[in-house]
């Protein structure tokens, strides 16, 4: 049934893009989160070739690593959180965000066996992906509302989930911030949630959709078919493929741990990327100043053409 509907996929819509006119595209993807869904989905349905484009999604660690490749051109696209493209246009680059599909914080704060109230936090180590990213923010929204602060806690880079829960199950740090699949295998693991973020409902560009401007003027078609690729993977989601999908690219063989993903993102998931700027608020950098319009990180007028084209109310119309 997967392939008859990974077919049908290419009947939804009439293809006006030929395989001539394919170009290369790289993509970097920079987790194993269950936010990063819609680009693997996208790309492993073909979707990104259905629309003209032949496409690589690699695999960067941490958000800073993308933008870093795709500043020096090594790719094309990058799927990151919002803290990165808007430090790199504060630094001076042109970097921008054209899309965003997850625009919430989806961390659980978890903490190993010693740990029983906020206090006993304070002194210890807690492990985060990278600094500047959207897990330090995490943290940072974790300690507030615990009464707690930075200095009561040391911060280190400690990578991926794979490296992170183990190092709170181990003891060498005593908590750390994770989203699905890895939250729910942290917690199958004797690890605690002792704040789930979710609840607090606080928008913020979790996984967006970067380019550089020079790129965007350059390449506008280009990027346009990227969009309408990744518009349609964001409404394919077929769940026994998107649960395969999911599968190969977190490399967790847990069924009920991939499930319970898949339900708790596809209810917050964008179905339309458009970025709000109130989320990109939320991104900007802590107590230093910021002398640059909120407008001057993203870009929503692609999106806005195939909104206004009525491209995205024809996709809808089709996956209903």
């Amino acid at each position: 049934m997967i392939v008859a509907w990974l077919a049908s996929l290419f009947f939804v819509t009439t293809t006006i893009f030929g395989a001539a006119q394919a170009q290369m595209t790289r993509i970097s993807s920079g987790g194993t989160s269950g936010y990063n869904v819609p680009i693997w989905v996208t790309q492993d349905a073909g979707l990104f070739k259905k629309y003209g484009l032949n496409t690589e999604l690699i695999f960067l660690s941490g958000a800073s690593a993308g933008l870093q490749a795709m500043l020096a051109n090594e790719i094309h696209f990058a799927n990151t959180s919002g803290s990165a493209p808007i430090n790199a246009t504060l630094q001076g680059t042109d970097a921008v965000i054209i899309a965003t599909s997850y625009d919430l914080i989806p961390y659980g704060f978890v903490v190993n066996k010693d740990i029983h109230t906020p206090a006993d936090l304070k002194g210890k180590i807690v492990a985060i992906s990278r600094l500047g990213g959207v897990t330090e923010l995490a943290v940072r929204v974790t300690l507030e509302k615990l009464g707690l602060n930075t200095k009561d806690m040391t911060m280190i880079q400690a990578g991926a989930d794979a490296q992170r829960i183990p190092a709170v199950q181990s003891g060498n740090a005593a908590a750390t911030v994770i989203a699905p699949p890895g939250l729910f295998a942290a917690v199958a693991r004797g690890l605690r949630v002792l704040v789930d973020l979710t609840d607090l409902e606080i928008k913020y560009p979790t996984s967006a959709f970067c380019v550089t401007r020079s790129y965007l003027t350059q390449n506008r078609p280009a990027v346009k078919r990227f969009l309408m690729g990744l518009t349609e993977g964001l409404y394919a989601h077929k769940r026994d493929f998107v649960l395969q999908v999911m599968k190969k690219y977190t490399k967790l063989d847990e069924p009920d741990v991939l499930s319970k993903s898949h339900d708790y993102f596809v209810k917050k998931t964008l179905l339309v990327p458009l970025t709000d700027p109130a989320g990109l608020k939320n991104a900007l950098p802590v107590g230093k100043p910021v002398n640059r319009k909120i407008e001057d990180f993203y870009d929503n007028s692609i999106m806005q053409e195939l909104i206004n084209e009525g491209f995205v109310e024809k996709i809808s119309r089709a996956y209903k």
